[in-house]
């Protein structure tokens, strides 16, 4: 397919190119901070820089997919333009709830629908394919981590098992006679899935027309790296039990990243193209669309594009204002630096939180016992990554402590009950902690993040609350039980309503 000398030649190619570029420089004038958020995240996070290549495969897809099959007879359907309405009001609330990644999806949701209005459903299924797969630009995976830390440390384990060396295991802390291991974040496989997935989707849509072909390339893309990462620390503990620690590290670092991940890539380039199924052509179409829209149609998708932007402008005109003027920078900075660095005098075991753009952060004590730690994490006002509810946020130290467990419970508190996340925490030292937390935004106490989410939302429509807290209590298993951690809490809570 000589897409060039197509671009030359092909004035309908030559349209839609212009009116796509129109289209998308559109959309990020009107969704700017959205569109800004996802581009931040391409360029400076390894895990989401395939991000930048999202949107060229895409008008790939959509080229290869017109070219073998034009859409004939397609009509304009301005009223499609109410499915903008409907994900641009999503974003809408997604912005004030300041939860990214819905508006990031959002965002991305519009678009199927502004082609839909344009060029009719046809077109719109024709290319569902393609749309799907834009929706890999959004950078999204984080909150898999942790799972992918738990998945990775139960197939080593259960390798090293097989093998017969001698293992102990306590949350993602791996011990053989060699030494101790961390399943670390960085040990997740992340990268190396959304990279993957990225590489079996874009194969499975581009060359393969059979459906249950598809799934089985979008199923390899995902198995397939996560049972490698198992494999590759299960490796690189053998190689500690053989060796030394010194020679397991440097194995670790040649092989993850260069000839482990080039090695699976090309297994799965070479399943993806054993399982092809589309004959190869050259011939290139005079015509994508048989009709133009109408213009009706672009009037349609020009309001129903600019009303969400528009209230939200207006909504944020009306808040008042985010400065440091009411900002505890020191308490806030001395917090942080105690998660960072730890005590003097017990640095492995040291427990902190970590809310790097609060407000505020208060640190107490019981006064009728010492051994349970309080904190009362405070934000005024929520801006772009300044939220109660973010990943960056931690109950602890992934460096000094590791995820045992983490469930949800309810307290009972003046007449409601109210839902409480507890976590238990656990470090190579065997010691213990649990940690118990709630969000608390206008008069509602919860720690369920949608449930917050969506009364801040609210709370910032009515004009009565633009921030929210956390309340977190803490204490070690072995000095604090339990049910008397949350006997504090309860009485904690009920002090902050």
């Amino acid at each position: 397919m000589d897409i060039l000398n197509t671009l030359r030649t092909n004035k309908t190619l030559q349209r839609a190119i212009i009116e796509s570029a129109l289209l998308i420089a559109f959309l990020v004038i009107l969704y700017l901070d959205t569109v800004a958020d996802m581009v931040h995240l391409w360029l400076n996070s390894e895990t989401y820089s395939h991000g930048l290549f999202i949107i060229p495969l895409t008008a790939v897809l959509i080229f290869a997919r017109l070219n073998r099959n034009p859409i004939k007879n397609n009509t304009s359907q301005p009223l499609a333009a109410l499915g903008i309405l409907f994900f641009s009001a999503c974003w809408l609330v997604s912005e004030l709830a300041q939860i990214n990644l819905l508006a990031q999806l959002s965002l991305m949701a519009i678009i199927p629908f502004v082609v839909w209005t344009l060029y009719g459903f046809k077109a719109l299924w024709q290319l569902k394919s393609a749309f799907l797969f834009l929706f890999l630009a959004v950078p999204v995976g984080d909150f898999l981590i942790p799972h992918l830390q738990q998945i990775t440390a139960v197939l080593s384990i259960a390798m090293i098992e097989a093998v017969g060396i001698p293992v102990y295991s306590d949350g993602l802390y791996i011990s053989i006679p060699a030494g101790n291991f961390l399943v670390a974040e960085a040990c997740s496989g992340i990268r190396f899935l959304i990279s993957s997935i990225t590489i079996g989707v874009f194969y499975a849509l581009l060359y393969i027309d059979s459906y249950k072909r598809r799934l089985i390339m979008i199923l390899s893309g995902v198995l397939v790296p996560i049972l490698a990462n198992g494999m590759r620390v299960f490796m690189i503990i053998v190689i500690a039990h053989l060796g030394n620690m010194e020679a397991a590290t440097g194995f670790d670092h040649i092989v993850y990243g260069w000839v482990f991940f080039s090695f699976v890539m090309i297994m799965l380039i070479w399943l993806g193209n054993a399982l092809s199924d589309q004959t190869s052509t050259t011939q290139v179409t005079d015509s994508f669309f048989a009709n133009k829209p109408s213009t009706s149609a672009y009037i349609a998708v020009i309001i129903a594009l600019c009303i969400a932007p528009l209230t939200q402008y207006l909504i944020v005109q009306a808040q008042p204002t985010a400065t440091t003027q009411n900002q505890n920078i020191s308490a806030v900075k001395a917090i942080n630096d105690l998660f960072k660095n730890g005590s003097h005098t017990y640095s492995t075991s040291h427990w902190a939180v970590y809310f790097p753009q609060a407000d505020n952060i208060e640190l107490t004590t019981l006064p009728n016992n010492s051994k349970v730690k309080a904190y009362k994490v405070e934000y005024t006002i929520e801006a772009g990554d300044k939220e109660l509810i973010n990943f960056e946020n931690r109950l602890f130290n992934p460096e000094r402590w590791s995820l045992k467990s983490q469930r949800k419970i309810t307290l009972p508190i003046n007449g409601e009950s109210i839902t409480v996340q507890h976590t238990k925490i656990v470090n190579l030292g065997t010691k213990q902690r649990n940690i118990l937390l709630v969000y608390k935004t206008g008069e509602f106490t919860s720690a369920n993040q949608w449930q917050i989410k969506g009364h801040q939302v609210i709370n910032k429509l009515l004009q009565t609350d633009f921030g929210g807290q956390a309340l977190i209590m803490s204490a070690e298993q072995s000095e604090v039980s339990e049910a008397q951690l949350q006997q504090y809490f309860t009485q904690f809570i009920q002090q902050e309503q």
